[in-house]
Order: C-alpha cells, then structure tokens, then sequence
C-alpha cells in the first residue's frame, strides 16, 4: 500500500495497490477485500464512510457514522469528496485513473479527500473541498495536500470534442502528433495553489497509474467492470 503524510503520526492516509484486490463499493462480493485491507490499518469495516462517486463536485462533511455512509452499503450517493473533524471516522473513495487528493489541517484536526477525476478536476472540486475545511475553522495555509498516483499526461489522450472543456486550462493542454494530452496533474497544483495552499505543503505523485501496474488502470486494463482500489484517510483516536 501506498501512504500518504508519513511523518503525521496521528492519522491514517492509503492508497491500495493492484495485488490487494477489487475495492469496488458496490460490488459486495469484495467487502472481504476491503475487511481484509482495513484490518492492515486496525480500522472496522463499520468506521468507514465511503463516497458513491458521481464525478461532480459534491463535497459533504462528516459528522457521524451512518448505516447510509458505511463501506459495506455502497456509500454517500452521488458525492466525489469527503470532509471530517471526527477521530475514529475514516473516509474512502475509489479510483482507478482518476487522483484521488488527500487533505490534512494539522491544527484544528481535519481531513478530507476528493476522487478528482478530469469531469471533477474542470469543476474544480480541490477549491470545493478547501471550502468546506474552511468551513470546520481550517486554514488554507495551514494545509497540506498529497495526489495521486493517477493517470498522466502521458496517456490522458482527450478527443478534440473535449477541449472546451478545458478551456480555462489551455496552458496544461499538450498537442503530440496530433493528439490532444492534458495534464490533470498540473491543473490540480495550480487549481491548490489559487486556494490558498502553501506550495511548499503540495506533493502530488509524478506516478502514472497507466504506466504502473501497480495500480488499478481503467483505460490501461479495459476490463467490463472497472477495478479499482481504496484511498482511506481518517483521524486515529
């Protein structure tokens, strides 16, 4: 597994690999999958608040553990990012591709998590998910912020239909060939950076999730049910 914020004692921060399984929500043939990996961290399946993506950019704030947010159900619906200042209450997203971006306010205590896939990343969710720690009495410049691994630049290859999308963008828009790459990667340091987080409390992963098969890919692996793998974040008690 993959960890985040290593010298921060105090809370839990993963990612899954490949060789730890299918980590689908709603695939209930793998919560022992995911039993299996949270036993690893000492965390209960039952402390688990997992987000139902919807590739919006819905941030909800955590305040409690309910039967509606717990793993094993399939998670919050419709929702792509996760805030709490609750210890003992770990929050989950899924990925494959899309970069999952972690956040730690050291100070008052709080994480969150956003899966910040590319329809996300143009709604500019990383913004969202600094507002609503903000809202939790966080600091923007106290925070510190980890993405990735993810796909990169070097095989997110968009059809030109998608371009105006990124319109506000266009410096992270590489032609090779006459292909189209965006670099996600880039836009979310500079999207981090516009919230007000320090850039010395940035580190996203250069770690491209088609190039290593470590990890999860969706466009890499093509498979008719997508895998994926967790991202966990949560305050130890």
């Amino acid at each position: 597994m993959l960890k985040f914020f290593k010298k921060q004692k105090e809370i839990v921060a993963v990612m899954s690999g490949k060789k730890d399984g299918q980590m689908k929500l709603r695939a209930r043939g793998y919560i022992k999958n995911r039993q299996k990996f949270l036993s690893q961290l000492g965390i209960d399946l039952k402390d688990v608040v997992s987000a139902d993506l919807c590739h919006g950019k819905s941030v909800k704030i955590i305040k409690g553990i309910s039967a509606q947010g717990g793993s094993a159900s399939g998670g919050i619906p419709k929702t792509d990012g996760l805030v709490s200042n609750q210890s003992g209450i770990f929050l989950a997203v899924t990925v494959a591709d899309c970069l999952p971006i972690v956040f730690f306010e050291p100070n008052k205590k709080i994480v969150g998590m956003v899966h910040s896939g590319w329809k996300s990343t143009v709604k500019n969710i990383a913004e969202v998910a600094v507002k609503k720690i903000k809202q939790l009495g966080g600091n923007p410049k106290d925070l510190m912020v980890e993405a990735g691994p993810g796909i990169g630049e070097c095989h997110f290859e968009v059809g030109r239909e998608t371009l105006p999308k990124f319109k506000k963008y266009q410096k992270f828009v590489k032609i090779k060939q006459g292909k189209y790459f965006i670099d996600l990667k880039g836009i979310i340091r500079y999207q981090l950076e516009k919230s007000g987080i320090k850039k010395s409390n940035i580190k996203i992963s250069k770690t491209c999730t088609f190039c290593d098969k470590k990890y999860f890919s969706s466009r890499r692996d093509n498979n008719k049910i997508t895998k994926v793998g967790i991202v966990i974040i949560g305050i130890k008690k």
